[in-house]
């Protein structure tokens, strides 16, 4: 059954890339993409909350979801995240990404305001019953709407080709809850969505991640996956452990700073992070630097 998943192991969680005006340079965009495939990464996951969608234009992120797509060559999966406020711009960005050529889709739940689950499940639904592609439920904690286990269940049992969960709770009785409120026969890919989780994600039965880290070391992630598919148990929990320690070392700036600071190491150009983010300061750059070199990374 793992052979028909489309999603399985370690796929990357592209970075959108600006130059120093904060312009998108998509030749650098571009360039990760060329050292995913090059890596031996399973597939490629567009705009991301990760990927600076809330601070790119739908023009931005389908002209880096185009690039994507010719450089994964067929070879590996894209995936086009959704992540708007309103379901008509979504439902624009959905039409666009299947134009532009993406395997698959994977919608994040509408961000600040609360809204009831009804509401939620009409979302996810009219979204996916625009497209014959397969569709994933991305649970992201930070937009304030996090989805309960009933609903993910509801969600996927009740729209055929929902087929899959990208869960970033980071909440282990939410993911077994989830687990266990799958239909039978119904197909199901479980994907963490956090480095922090995979092991753990794999062992009730999930296929995979889709991970930041891996956009600048992809190599333990795509190992923790292939150890643990292997059947080599606690090599696969030393291997997560290892991922928490790299985890907390790139977490050592403002968001998403410590990634591009991190790529700019290993001769990996991501640019800069656009406002209002902020960038690493000096002294947290040298503490990263440190913390990747006692991890033998750099």
């Amino acid at each position: 059954m793992m052979e028909q998943f489309l999603l399985k192991g370690a796929v990357t969680e592209l970075i959108a890339t600006f130059d120093k005006n904060e312009k998108l340079d998509l030749g650098m965009y571009a360039s990760q993409c060329d050292f995913q495939m090059q890596a031996g990464i399973k597939g490629l996951f567009c705009s991301g909350l990760a990927g600076e969608s809330l601070y790119t234009t739908q023009d931005e992120r389908i002209e880096m979801t185009k690039v994507a797509v010719e450089k994964a060559g067929g070879k590996v999966p894209v995936v086009g995240n959704i992540a708007e406020l309103r379901l008509c711009d979504a439902k624009t960005l959905l039409q666009r990404y299947v134009d532009a050529g993406v395997d698959a889709i994977c919608i994040t739940q509408p961000y600040v305001l609360g809204y009831t689950p009804d509401l939620l499940f009409r979302y996810y639904s009219e979204l996916a019953g625009m497209t014959k592609l397969p569709v994933y439920v991305y649970n992201a904690p930070q937009t304030s709407n996090t989805l309960s286990p009933a609903l993910v269940d509801r969600i996927v049992n009740e729209n055929e080709n929902v087929v899959g969960y990208k869960d970033s709770t980071q909440d282990i009785i939410h993911l077994q809850s989830v687990m266990a409120g799958i239909k039978p026969g119904k197909h199901f890919e479980c994907v963490a969505g956090s480095d922090a989780t995979i092991f753990p994600t794999l062992t009730i039965g999930g296929c995979g991640i889709i991970s930041l880290i891996s956009a600048v070391f992809p190599k333990p992630i795509i190992d923790v996956c292939e150890i643990y598919f292997r059947g080599d148990i606690a090599g696969a929990f030393e291997k997560q452990k290892e991922i928490l320690a790299i985890r907390t070392a790139l977490k050592g700036a403002p968001f998403l700073a410590g990634y591009k600071y991190a790529a700019s190491l290993i001769g990996l150009e991501l640019g800069v992070v656009r406002n209002p983010l902020s960038d690493a300061t000096q002294k947290e750059k040298d503490a990263i630097k440190a913390n990747l070199q006692a991890l033998h990374l750099i």
